[in-house]
């Protein structure tokens, strides 16, 4: 069941022949009935805020609950102006609640029933400005207790989790041998760090384990003792499983110990030879491709940990396929990020205090470049591009193994060894052309996670360059861009590159007869795929002007039928 349309709110209203409205009411539908627009608009902010916290919903003004029959139950709204319950439901909710507020024409009453559609809210627990925190369960709004009204402003990223203190963890339960490790993370990274030159006292208050005199979670997190970790954040556990098949575990690890160590850990099993090399060779150098890069597993682990719900009692999993790296975490992706605007969306923290002492330990680079170094770290090989799923409940990150490509690998090895700076936009066209013959714009957007516009003036930009990797059919917006020759007898070779080029524009014609030969016909869409001209319009006006060459009065094409069912045979001579 979803979020009733209006169509769906009439056809109910029609069974109040022989129910009450409150018997039709739903987990997404409450009927009100009208007295007037101001007590209506405060039971409208509150119903906004228990929807919203929920799954959305629809909640009708103007029918009583406990009346029979349409004429009776239906007495219609009045006295109201629409912009006033956007306005004052948006300023009576926090975070303020942008809803939909409508009429509905029915014939009984005013004739107009007042609608306000909710969606679910991206960033609960909402409430009013009264400080009502409700929630939709059945057909009832229940209030949320303050244990769970605090958890969904953790969940959410509202409040930061990590930086709060650590009830009941004292200075003395953090480990002296995590803080060393500490600093050997640092110093191998930063040996500049004036981070190094302070006490231990000093150097946990400046990173924020510790605050006004109290350990916080992110303290605790990373420089607890693993039996006060196991004590105080036992849902802080990373799992790590190895499945040398479907059904065959050889590994199954779980670690309630600090995160450094855990980080270290993940490094040491990656880099033996449970995460197997291979080495190919590119002009004197040879260079070692491994199942997963270390980097990419690095920062997949942190991500998980640093970004994933505390208070939630799910653990991070790793699962170690045979040809697929799994990293799950608990809860969802927050603040408007999905998994398809993730690699352009600006970084969501949800545990600000955690993160930022990871960049502060130089253990990540800054705020959202950690998804960046996945992708490129993969690209760079000529690996599949990862993928994230996710739900309200978890994210899923899958890195794939399995075979790599080995001209892109050894093309992207040289251009780095000439001094040529690859971008992840680069590798990313570059590792989709591999697998097709052509990109358009709508794809490239989807491909790069921006708008097309943004797409366009990627994909031109690549045009330009000087060892440009493009080359652009069409002067429209909707142009289809293709390879340059020199990056496609690298990457793809030069029997695919004739295959998908190689067809010169004298040579249309006798393509075409042949085709006719075998099946008859032929339209604009089969004109664009025999000569790999793209799905673009550009392409299609530049189909089109082919045929109209061919079916001119010394053409050797007939026309059929008109648009966009016209088909072209050859003229009988």
């Amino acid at each position: 069941m979803t979020i009733p349309t209006n169509d769906e709110i009439l056809a109910i209203l029609d069974q109040l022949e022989t129910s009450f409205a409150d018997d039709l009411e739903s987990e997404y539908l409450d009927f009100k009935r009208w007295t007037d627009a101001k007590s209506g608009l405060k039971v409208a902010i509150g119903y906004a805020a228990c929807f919203a916290n929920a799954e959305g919903g629809v909640v009708v003004f103007g029918v009583e609950d406990k009346v029979h029959r349409r004429e009776k139950a239906i007495h219609g709204a009045k006295s109201y102006t629409l912009d006033t319950w956007k306005c004052g439901i948006f300023n009576g909710t926090l975070p303020h609640l942008d809803v939909d507020v409508e009429e509905l024409s029915v014939p009984e009453g005013t004739g107009k029933l007042l609608i306000v559609r909710i969606p679910k809210g991206e960033h609960p627990p909402y409430g009013t400005t009264a400080g009502s925190y409700r929630k939709r369960v059945g057909k009832n709004c229940i209030g949320l207790h303050p244990t769970e009204h605090s958890n969904e402003r953790y969940t959410a990223g509202i409040v930061d989790w990590s930086g709060e203190p650590a009830v009941g963890v004292e200075v003395a339960d953090l480990d002296p041998v995590e803080i060393a490790r500490a600093r050997r993370f640092l110093r191998a990274r930063n040996p500049d760090s004036l981070l190094l030159d302070l006490e231990d006292g000093a150097f946990l208050k400046e990173i924020q384990a510790v605050r006004q005199g109290h350990v916080t979670n992110a303290g605790l997190l990373l420089f607890g003792r693993p039996d006060i970790i196991r004590d105080f954040c036992h849902q802080s556990q990373v799992h790590y499983v190895h499945q040398t098949s479907d059904t065959t575990v050889s590994r199954n690890d779980f670690w309630n110990s600090g995160l450094l160590q855990i980080i270290e850990n993940i490094e040491s099993i990656f880099s033996s030879p449970i995460n197997p090399e291979e080495e190919i060779e590119v002009g004197l150098t040879k260079i070692r491709i491994p199942a997963f890069p270390l980097v990419a597993v690095r920062e997949a682990v942190l991500n998980a940990v640093t970004h994933r719900d505390y208070t939630n009692p799910g653990e991070v999993l790793i699962r170690q396929l045979p040809t697929r790296l799994i990293v799950t975490s608990p809860g969802g992706f927050i603040g408007g990020i999905t998994p398809k605007n993730i690699l352009t969306h600006e970084s969501v923290q949800r545990n600000r205090t955690l993160a930022n002492a990871f960049v502060q330990l130089r253990l990540v680079e800054s705020a959202g470049v950690g998804r960046s170094r996945i992708f490129g770290s993969m690209l760079n090989y000529g690996k599949r591009i990862p993928q994230y799923e996710a739900d309200d409940y978890q994210v899923t990150l899958n890195i794939y193994d399995g075979t790599f490509d080995r001209r892109m690998a050894s093309m992207i090895a040289e251009w780095t060894s000439e001094g040529v700076v690859i971008g992840l936009s680069e590798l990313l066209v570059l590792s989709y052309l591999k697998d097709n013959p052509y990109l358009d714009t709508q794809s490239a957007a989807d491909l790069l996670q921006v708008s097309p516009d943004q797409a366009l003036r990627i994909l031109d930009q690549m045009t330009l360059s000087s060892w440009g990797i493009l080359e652009r059919k069409g002067h429209t917006r909707m142009a289809t861009f293709f390879l340059t020759k020199k990056v496609a007898k690298d990457l793809i070779g030069r029997a695919n590159y004739t295959r998908i080029r190689g067809i010169e524009t004298t040579q249309f014609p006798a393509v075409v007869r042949e085709h006719l030969r075998h099946h008859g016909s032929i339209n604009n869409a089969e004109v664009r795929e025999l000569f790999n001209l793209g799905n673009s319009r550009s392409a299609s006006v530049e189909a089109s002007r082919y045929l109209k060459t061919w079916s001119g009065e010394d053409g050797f094409l007939i026309r059929e039928g008109k648009p966009p069912n016209t088909l072209y045979r050859l003229r009988d001579r």
